[in-house]
């Protein structure tokens, strides 16, 4: 089985249609948000045979949507498959991980590969959805293979900014339909998605705590504090920020601290998905620059099993490195995200020193930016850059 994992309306169902299409079996996509889907399981449990029989010589892909939000969704899953893994090929998608019901049953282990289908990156924006080898084999070629790039991405870059990565309001290209898009989909996210699968009653609270979140990225943020702004205990707001997290509306970065001088520890900052809620516009560019930076490093670590992770680095005189990437746990490239072109500070050097000597690069909004200082020290356009 292939588990397909990402924010909702970020194409997971346009894929898997896609797919089926491609191998000729259209008729086994099944929606399991529909009623005669699930009174078909309960008459038979293996429906799906009635439409595509099984064959000798091939195995048919079927794909099951939003399964998880069925009770017991992971013993019928298994089931399933083990009856038919012979003549059947399984993608199951889902707008939440489907790691978070891990009491439901018996374990998956061992029958299922994960990957993510996160909102658009930029160089799927403008027809480089390939991702090579040579991207996650070595840091400094992957900046200087990118200083090269002569291809015109600042308008999709733009495009991106203004409408988000989300396939619908992206292509239909009008702010009055993002407006009111965005309105619609944390609602739904919060009522249809988390209200179905949690027991939180103050659904009110995590709306109320997703708007305050804007004002907060770019900063680690303090449990307490929140908790005091909204008039509600730190115990709770941990527990709404991981929903937040589970249900694809927000990531959060770690601090690294291995090798750092008085670095944090604890406090996580968090970014959303759909960074157009931030109208500031170096935050929005700095959420920006981190949701397509964790969207490639998932796609590589689905790619390969290599362990790809997105940190930051701050220490108690608050000199920080927005990012760090960390490669099989150990730092790979460092990443400063700035509005503005400008002279790459030397707390960067110095970390960089710390860490080994790993690339730095500083990455701005504005285009047209590639050149190279000493000691593996870079400024690059985001344009360039994400690629």
């Amino acid at each position: 089985m292939r588990f397909i994992a990402g924010p909702r309306q970020s194409g997971k169902t346009t894929l898997a249609k896609m797919k089926l299409k491609q191998e000729g079996t259209q008729l086994l996509y099944y929606l399991w948000d529909s009623r005669t889907v699930r009174e078909r399981y309960k008459s038979q449990e293996l429906f799906f045979t009635q439409d595509v029989p099984p064959m000798k010589d091939k195995r048919s892909w079927v794909c099951f949507d939003e399964i998880h939000k069925i009770k017991g969704w992971k013993n019928i899953l298994k089931g399933i498959f083990d009856e038919t893994q012979q003549y059947y090929q399984f993608i199951i998608t889902g707008s939440t991980k489907l790691n978070i019901l891990k009491k439901a049953g018996d374990s998956l282990s061992g029958r299922y590969f994960t990957f993510h289908l996160f909102p658009l990156m930029l160089k799927e924006v403008v027809g480089q959805a390939t991702i090579e080898a040579s991207e996650f084999t070595n840091a400094l070629d992957f900046i200087l293979e990118r200083m090269n790039k002569r291809d015109k991405a600042q308008a999709g870059l733009n495009d991106l900014l203004q409408y988000s990565g989300f396939p619908e309001p992206f292509l239909e290209h009008r702010e009055t339909f993002h407006r009111k898009w965005s309105l619609e989909y944390l609602d739904r996210v919060i009522t249809e998605d988390i209200g179905l699968l949690t027991n939180i009653v103050d659904r009110e609270k995590l709306h109320d705590l997703y708007r305050i979140l804007p004002e907060l990225v770019g900063s680690p943020v303090s449990e307490n504090s929140v908790a005091n702004h909204l008039e509600s205990n730190p115990v709770t707001i941990k527990n709404y920020l991981k929903k937040l997290e589970d249900f694809y509306l927000t990531f959060k970065v770690m601090p690294y601290s291995k090798n750092i001088k008085r670095a944090i520890l604890k406090s996580a900052k968090w970014y959303l998905y759909d960074w157009t809620a931030i109208k500031d516009p170096y935050k929005r560019f700095e959420n920006f620059v981190g949701a397509q930076l964790y969207s490639r490093l998932s796609a590589w670590q689905d790619l390969t099993g290599t362990e790809f992770i997105l940190s930051y680095i701050r220490d108690k005189n608050k000199h920080e490195t927005d990012f760090v990437i960390i490669k099989d746990r150990k730092p790979w490239l460092m990443v400063e995200v700035k509005y503005s072109d400008s002279s790459v500070d030397n707390h960067h050097r110095v970390i960089s020193q710390a860490l080994g000597g790993i690339p730095v690069v500083q990455v701005c909004y504005q285009d047209g930016i590639a050149s190279q200082d000493k000691n593996n020290i870079f400024r690059l356009s985001a344009s360039k850059f994400l690629l």
